[in-house]
């Protein structure tokens, strides 16, 4: 994961400073979970501990939490059955330095176009931004990174093992469910084609046992409404079943399904919901809106919620409120 550029590229090899910075606040090399991928780490919170965020109730009552609620001691020990680099934390921080190292690389070569446009999906927006318009310094990137891992992990409950109930999937076709357990498609890669979508390994694993069902009895498309009902319920069974017998759901590529394995989490659900103030609070300390310069925005960023080029104007403000609202 980036290591080739690494070591072949200054520029590129630049940006991973971010390890410096992260070695003296966690004490935990990023290069080194990326290079040997240890299945547990010890982090070195310390300060950070104090961090917290407001909230106010009902009554119009300010209510402060700590940012890092469910850890308690200065020292807190991660760890993953598949090595650290499949744990939500550490391989955000990994897929976004080496997405802006990649871009110093290209930008070093004389590839990125001095005006050219820059958008990205979920991490990929963080990516963009630290990388053409200079939001975030790498430093506070990989701390802001780092705080929104955390955040979704801790919002899904995990078993002794580090694992949990939970997967995302990217689909090449969809299909009701008549279950009542999560399942929701949280992003359209390509309409009627590819989607991604989160839930429940039992859910994902029906799922996933109705579209090979369907793709090997090659059914018309026209008959799938009038039997999906009593198929999702065998396959559901059939899912069943194997969890009972396995004791944990092992998700495998299917014909229309592939399974993420570093993903036990459901980024853009509404399930993330209620870790949005603390992330909240924790990004505008980190990004400060004064040293932007809105001529490396307006025209240029595109930004996912709105797919309209960014602008300052009354109307824009409008239409990315009635978006988000």
């Amino acid at each position: 994961m980036g290591m080739d550029l690494y070591n072949s590229s200054s520029a590129a090899r630049a940006v991973w400073k971010g390890d410096a910075h992260l070695l003296t606040v966690y004490s935990f090399s990023i290069v080194e979970i990326v290079k040997d991928n240890p299945e547990e780490k010890t982090i070195h919170f310390g300060a950070v501990l104090d961090m917290a965020y407001d909230t106010m109730d009902k009554d119009g009552v300010v209510n402060t939490h700590p940012f890092f609620a469910h850890i308690c001691t200065a020292k807190y020990t991660f760890s993953h059955p598949h090595g650290l680099l499949f744990a939500t934390q550490f391989t955000q921080i990994a897929l976004v330095v080496t997405e802006q190292a990649t871009f110093k690389y290209m930008r070093a070569k004389g590839f990125v176009q001095k005006d050219c446009a820059s958008a990205g999906h979920s991490l990929g927006e963080y990516s963009a931004l630290a990388s053409m318009v200079d939001v975030l310094h790498i430093s506070a990137l990989v701390d802001v990174i780092f705080y929104r891992g955390i955040m979704v992990q801790r919002a899904i409950e995990h078993d002794a093992h580090s694992c949990s109930n939970y997967a995302m999937c990217a689909v090449i076709d969809t299909i009701s469910t008549c279950m009542t357990m999560l399942l929701e498609i949280d992003n359209y890669n390509v309409k009627g084609q590819q989607y991604v979508c989160a839930g429940e390994l039992l859910a994902l694993q029906t799922m996933t046992n109705v579209l090979n069902y369907l793709k090997v009895l090659k059914i018309n498309i026209h008959k799938v409404k009038e039997m999906l009902g009593n198929t999702v319920m065998k396959c559901f069974k059939r899912a069943k079943e194997k969890q009972q017998a396995e004791g944990y759901i092992k998700l495998e590529r299917g014909f229309a399904i592939i399974y993420l394995p570093s993903i036990d989490v459901f980024f853009h659900s509404p399930y993330l919901w209620n870790g949005t103030m603390p992330f909240r609070a924790c990004l505008s300390k980190k990004a400060n809106p004064s040293l932007l310069n809105p001529d490396m925005l307006i025209g240029k960023y595109i930004p996912k919620l709105f797919v309209q080029p960014f602008n300052i104007t009354h109307e824009y403000a409008q239409l990315i409120y009635y978006q988000a609202s």
